[in-house]
């Protein structure tokens, strides 16, 4: 009986790994060994894609975007729903700043071993409060980057772009400091990077972090000769 169980849960954990977690990993695997491949060719020129996750926040992203239009800067925004519906000014904003806008879910849940009605819902309803607030959704980031099976298969069928990133500097962290966060932007990026930001949640006011970590990185990544560029023009 005891083997029985043994074998049991082996098989178990095999088909929860193979349903999430493995598609997950792999995903990201691939994309950040594709751009480091399109990178080494000089495919990307000096562009970088700065992107934003977990907002609209109304003090944050109010901030991150009156610094970006300083710069002429585009970005790309991968917004909640719900935080979305709640400030529809700054979806406006974006909009008509020239930004792009993707979503990250309704409410930031983990959708590593979600159900076939969660993953079609959780999208379903972003892409319809999107719509509502005049945005043609066509791109997608799973939070922490996680999702299954069930991910892929309505991505393909809503025609959604599924997307990762290549620079992270866990700015989300109650441990980053604005110094840690500007250091690791500096050090980690490349030609063609997309760098994954957070204009929302955060321990500890994290986006007021990353706010004045942009106001001291971005200055130098264009004197190094880089230009931004939002995910439209991304070829996945």
């Amino acid at each position: 009986m005891k083997k029985r169980y043994q074998i049991g849960t082996v098989l178990f954990c095999t088909a929860l790994a193979g349903y999430g977690l493995a598609p997950s990993e792999y995903l990201k695997y691939r994309w950040k060994k594709r751009s480091r491949k399109r990178s080494r060719e000089g495919g990307k020129g000096k562009q970088l894609y700065l992107t934003f996750d977990d907002g609209p926040d109304k003090t944050y992203t109010n901030q991150l975007l009156d610094f970006l239009k300083q710069y002429h800067i585009k970005a790309s925004f991968f917004v909640m729903a719900k935080a979305a519906r709640e400030n529809p000014d700054l979806i406006q904003r974006m909009r008509q700043d020239g930004h792009y806008i993707g979503i990250h879910s309704v409410r930031h849940e983990n959708a590593l071993f979600g159900g076939k009605g969660f993953v079609r819902r959780d999208l379903e309803e972003s892409i319809e409060t999107l719509k509502n607030l005049g945005c043609e959704v066509c791109a997608y980031r799973p939070p922490w980057g996680h999702l299954n099976l069930w991910t892929l298969y309505y991505c393909q069928r809503m025609k959604l772009k599924l997307t990762f990133w290549d620079v992270m500097a866990n700015d989300w962290s109650a441990r980053e400091t604005a110094v840690s966060i500007e250091n690791k932007v500096l050090q980690r990026v490349f030609p063609g990077a997309v760098i994954c930001l957070h204009d929302g949640r955060g321990k500890d006011h994290a986006p007021g972090r990353t706010v004045e970590a942009l106001r001291r990185a971005l200055p130098v990544l264009l004197k190094r000769g880089y230009s931004f560029e939002t995910m439209e023009v991304y070829q996945w």
